[in-house]
This record gives C-alpha cells, sequence and structure tokens, in this order.
C-alpha cells in the first residue's frame, strides 16, 4: 500500500514532474477526451439507473457532459450507446478499479482488482458494432476520434501498471508520476 511518503509533493518542480509525469490528474490541465468521455459514460449509466425519477434524458447527459462534443451525441447516438449497457458497465468498472488504484487512501486489494480500461473499451465496441441499433453511435464515437480515446485509454493502462509494478506513485492529486530510480533504470 502507498504511504504518504511516496507521493510526490505539490511544491515540486513542474519541470521535473513533466518529465516524470505517466498520467495527469484533472487538476494538472482540462479533462482530456477519455476523462470527458468516461464522465459522458457516467451520466448514461446515470440515466439508465434513475430514469423513473428523471426522465429528462437531455438535462441528465447534459449535466455529464454532453454538450462538450464535437460533435454532440444526437439522441439516436445516445440510444446505440444505451443498447450497449452491459459493455458500457464493465467500462465503468475498469475506470471505478483505476479509480481506486490512485485513491490517496488506497485499499490493499486495489492492485488487484485494476482491470484495463482498453479492453473494456474494445469490447464495448465490439458489443456495439454486432447490434444494428448502434449505427449512430458507432458513427458518432468514429467522428469524436475512438481511436485516440483507446489511446489514451492505454497510455492510463500502461500509467496504472507501472503504479502496480512499483515504478511509479500516485501522487496528491491522482497522477501518476515515475520513480526517479525507475527513470535511472530505464524503466521509463
Amino acid at each position: 500500500m502507498l504511504t504518504a511518503s511516496h507521493t510526490v509533493s505539490r511544491c515540486a518542480p513542474a519541470s521535473r514532474r513533466a518529465g516524470d509525469l505517466l498520467w495527469p490528474s484533472l487538476e494538472d490541465s482540462k479533462p482530456d477526451l477519455l476523462t470527458r468521455f468516461m464522465r459522458f459514460l457516467r451520466g448514461c449509466n446515470d440515466y439508465v439507473e434513475n430514469s423513473l425519477w428523471r426522465r429528462d434524458m437531455s438535462e441528465t447527459l447534459r449535466l455529464h457532459g454532453r454538450d462538450e462534443f464535437r460533435p454532440v451525441p444526437s439522441q439516436d447516438a445516445v440510444i446505440g450507446l444505451l443498447a450497449a449497457w452491459l459493455e458500457l458497465r464493465k467500462v465503468l468498472m475498469a475506470d471505478d478499479a483505476f479509480l481506486a488504484l490512485v485513491h490517496p487512501d488506497m485499499l490493499e486489494d486495489a492492485p488487484d482488482q485494476f482491470q484495463s480500461l482498453k479492453a473494456a473499451l474494445v469490447w464495448f465496441r465490439i458489443g456495439l458494432d454486432r447490434d444494428v441499433r448502434t449505427v449512430e453511435a458507432r458513427n458518432w464515437l468514429d467522428a469524436l476520434g475512438w481511436q485516440d480515446v483507446l489511446t489514451l485509454a492505454e497510455n492510463r493502462d500502461q500509467a496504472a501498471e507501472r503504479l502496480i509494478a512499483g515504478t511509479a506513485i500516485a501522487g496528491p492529486e491522482g497522477d501518476i508520476v515515475a520513480l526517479p530510480a525507475a527513470r535511472r533504470e530505464g524503466a521509463v
């Protein structure tokens, strides 16, 4: 388990941290495409789980960043995403496993619970590709930059794997930084 002595100081020089940074926290930069996409998927899940009480899908999804995308997903695209709800839940479970891993009070079994976000996203897309009702969702993902989402997920997975291997640490804001000894040994 990571202790306070294994965290990156907020006062660390920006130049040193930039070279060692494997995955940024939200406080370090504006949300990237992957972060915005995950927030939107959480909104889709929130709508499904609470639709009996909140019937206005547009308002729920606007609160979860629907309007931050270019192009904005159409209603048909959202319904297509929801058609693969079981796979969507697996993506969120992988995201939760990552968040548990970088949490300041990480549970002891968090490394054992880690799941690849990229793999979950690939399976999510396969679920969409198998369903004729999801054409609009697939078109939106392609226009959004699906390959960019996968690349960011792979980068995040690799940073998490380094964290689990002990060659990186989680900073107080949730960023992942390579250990200086790991950089000297060529592991970065």
